[in-house]
């Protein structure tokens, strides 16, 4: 019971957490809302993890820590482009079409070599037949974000994989070696491009707010899975899209059409079923 709840909870951060990014990048520009988030991160979790880790010890730690730098230099790419697909973008199918990096995943798994079970490949063609169904247009504005949610989902499952490999430290400095290397990597960019670091004061609650609320989905993903069975905690830390869907629908009173629902519901079930088989 108390997986299903802390992983439903770290999906709802999530989910909450774009919706404030969403409201920010709109009123304001992305790279400065990036700053804000990774900046609120890297306050909290860095000093957390120097107090309990330390710094990396041997050289299969250091080797683990570059792989998470690596980790942060695609996180800035990541979530550029989630933030990017936010801010033309509705909230539920950005964020459901993001949520197929378990999709992209899996695919990468089988190519390096793993088995393909009947119930995944049922899962993968069910995400994909989402993923299509969501980006569908036709005569719609609602998927302008499409293209930079997929990227970014893209991006975010390679990041996904280069913490699989970084196993030989613990998440805590995997989460604060990548978040100060994204930080470092946004910083010069934001600075050299036009618009600056200065965040609206009607604007500050949410920017940190939705920083805090990303740094505790991270956080509460990790003690998911540490709590109880894999299969239970990732069906229920990716449901991230299907909280987006009902902010967007009773918070921003967004409306898909009816093909973007069917392909919405498709990759939430998709999505579910991979993080059940893998």
């Amino acid at each position: 019971m108390l997986t299903i709840l802390t992983g439903l909870l770290a999906s709802l951060s999530y989910a909450t957490s774009d919706m404030f990014s969403q409201h920010v990048t709109r009123r304001t520009r992305v790279l400065t809302q990036m700053v804000w988030v990774l900046a609120t991160g890297v306050m909290i979790i860095v000093p957390v993890a120097l107090l309990i880790d330390g710094l990396p010890r041997g050289g299969a730690e250091w080797r683990a820590a570059g792989i998470a730098a690596l980790a942060g230099a695609l996180y800035f790419l990541a979530f550029f482009c989630l933030l990017r697909a936010l801010n033309t973008g509705d909230l539920g199918l950005v964020s459901t079409l993001n949520a197929l990096q378990g999709a992209y995943v899996a695919v990468a798994v089988i190519l390096l070599g793993a088995k393909v079970t009947p119930l995944l490949a049922l899962a993968l063609v069910i995400c994909v037949a989402g993923g299509v169904l969501t980006s569908f247009e036709r005569r719609a504005k609602t998927t302008k974000g499409a293209p930079w949610a997929l990227a970014s989902g893209l991006l975010f499952a390679a990041i996904m994989l280069c913490y699989n490999y970084a196993g030989a430290i613990s998440w805590l400095s995997q989460s604060a070696i990548s978040r100060s290397i994204s930080l470092i990597v946004t910083l010069p960019v934001a600075l050299l491009t036009t618009g600056g670091l200065a965040m609206p004061k009607k604007l500050r609650v949410r920017a940190v707010g939705a920083g805090v609320l990303e740094l505790g989905g991270v956080v509460l993903l990790t003690i998911a899975f540490s709590m109880g069975p894999p299969t239970v905690a990732g069906v229920t830390t990716t449901q991230f899209g299907t909280f987006a869907v009902l902010l967007g629908y009773f918070v921003l009173h967004e409306r898909p059409k009816r093909m973007q629902w069917v392909g919405i519901v498709c990759t939430i079930a998709g999505v579910s079923l991979l993080a059940a088989v893998v």
